[in-house]
């Protein structure tokens, strides 16, 4: 598919979801309200946009497993960005990523 800011962003707003949930589930069970908000964002982008189901279910948890098994906040967002950029230039033809 051809890469467009919205869909980055887009992207980038499933990521944070899915973020707030990992943390929501270290204090033991899921808030069921970020649960709702993960899905919501996770289906407007599925049916907004041409990408594979499996793909960005994929790569929405490693973020959340990033976040998850982190050290250090700063080192985890790194580790983000850079999987974000890959998981990018896999689905989008024309995107640069800038590691």
């Amino acid at each position: 598919m051809e890469y467009s800011a919205a869909f980055e962003s887009d992207v980038g707003d499933v990521e944070n979801a899915a973020i707030r949930l990992a943390e929501s589930e270290a204090d033991g069970e899921a808030d069921p309200q970020l649960q709702s908000e993960f899905a919501a964002v996770l289906d407007h982008v599925l049916n907004t946009y041409a990408v594979d189901c499996e793909s960005l279910t994929t790569h929405v948890e490693a973020v959340a497993r990033i976040w998850r098994t982190r050290d250090h906040e700063t080192t985890a967002s790194k580790h983000v960005d850079t999987v974000h950029q890959a998981f990018m230039a896999e689905v989008c033809d024309d995107y640069d990523p800038v590691y």
